[in-house]
């Protein structure tokens, strides 16, 4: 498309303008999550934390020895 050739008439400035102008007017929606979702995600997230804190303790085998002629 040629630089100069505008069509509707609106130039890139125009547009720019109009888009702050609107940008500037709305303000955003805010909507509360359903408490569905809200059970979803802290669940994941809970389940996310506990693997991280698992994953981070170290573990080491265990043996049994079987003592023989006492009780446990």
């Amino acid at each position: 498309m040629k630089r100069n050739h505008f069509p509707d008439g609106l130039t890139e400035a125009d547009v720019d303008t109009l888009l702050a102008e609107v940008r500037a007017s709305v303000e955003p929606i805010h909507r509360p999550t359903s408490p569905f979702a809200l059970y979803e995600l802290d669940a994941r997230r809970e389940r996310r934390e506990t693997a991280r804190a698992l994953s981070k303790v170290r573990t080491l085998p265990i043996r049994f020895a079987a003592v023989r002629g006492e009780a446990a």
